[in-house]
């Protein structure tokens, strides 16, 4: 694979096998604007390639169990690993295209009808994300995932995500400025489901409840150096980045985790029984049987092609 010329891994992953990270269930880096800053100069967008990319993980979640594209992993050191990064790395995309849609909205650039449907979808993509990050066996995220957090410092926090500040007001009031007026039934609903899934997914791993932040006899970082040691843990890098480019980092890793799921199931054998009752909630579990079918909804917007929904498909 070439890197374009912001050095972003971005070629459109090859078709029937897996392409990404060099290896199956290896890593790439993401490498996204510096929060704020627009998108990179526009090149020519492959409109006619993201709906074929957009099929494929249509096709996956029709029937991915039945026509895996990658072997199941053996390691499962390697897996959640990948899991953990790869998510969280949807996670910051999806986050800056709330952002821009919630600017869009405060700067008259579109209605509230225009961004409720996007960000409720999107909103869905990181519940989706929070259990696919979520679901390594809790003794593995104790062992493994935990301690290397606290190696890149003792008090390392989910708050120094530079991509969600911007937008974690949308959470935490579960409102959207300039929105009065519009059916925003679909977004509350999208964030109600988010606080549930964040919750059972906390519980699980983290039986204590008490955070590194919490258990941290150290202060965190400035607002600044806490973002870089945020960005480089899940190897991501700021420079400038055209959407398009954005958009199909996106896609590699999307379609890359419908194979995932496909070959190995979210939960480890035997691990999906003792969950927490927030995750055996109705809202969770169809949150959890359709995740790659929200992820498709998720990449049919980042590049303004119809989701299933608008088109009245029903699964």
């Amino acid at each position: 694979m070439k890197p374009a010329g912001s050095g972003a891994l971005c070629d459109l992953p090859a078709h029937g096998r897996w392409d990404f990270g060099g290896f199956a269930y290896g890593l790439e880096p993401l490498i996204l604007p510096a929060v704020g800053d627009p998108d990179g100069p526009a090149g020519a967008v492959p409109a006619g390639d993201y709906a074929e990319i957009c099929q494929r993980l249509g096709a996956l979640a029709e029937s991915g169990p039945l026509t895996p594209e990658v072997a199941p992993c053996d390691s499962p050191d390697e897996l959640f690993w990948f899991r953990w990064i790869t998510g969280h790395q949807v996670c910051f995309v999806v986050w800056r295209l709330i952002a821009q849609l919630v600017d869009d909205l405060n700067q008259g650039r579109r209605s509230a009808d225009e961004v409720l449907s996007p960000i409720s979808h999107y909103v869905d993509g990181y519940s989706a994300m929070l259990l696919y990050t979520g679901s390594c066996p809790p003794d593995l995220y104790n062992v493994l995932i935990r301690p290397s957090m606290r190696l890149r410092h003792r008090a390392f926090s989910g708050a120094w995500a530079p991509d969600y500040w911007p937008i974690r007001d949308l959470f935490r009031r579960r409102w959207l400025p300039g929105s009065i007026g519009a059916d925003a039934g679909e977004l509350l609903d999208a964030i109600a489901l988010l606080h549930l899934v964040h919750d059972g997914v906390a519980a699980r791993l983290v039986s204590n409840g008490r955070s590194l932040l919490r258990e941290a006899a150290v202060r965190g970082p400035g607002h600044r150096p806490a973002g870089l040691i945020y960005d480089s843990y899940f190897t991501t890098l700021r420079a400038p980045v055209p959407r398009h480019e954005v958009v199909a980092q996106l896609l590699r890793r999307l379609v890359a985790i419908a194979q995932d799921v496909a070959a190995n199931g979210l939960y480890a054998a035997g691990d999906a029984d003792d969950r927490p009752a927030e995750l055996q909630k109705a809202e969770v579990l169809k949150c959890e049987n359709g995740l790659v079918d929200i992820l498709l909804g998720v990449a049919q917007h980042a590049c303004d092609l119809p989701s299933r929904r608008e088109r009245g498909v029903n699964r």
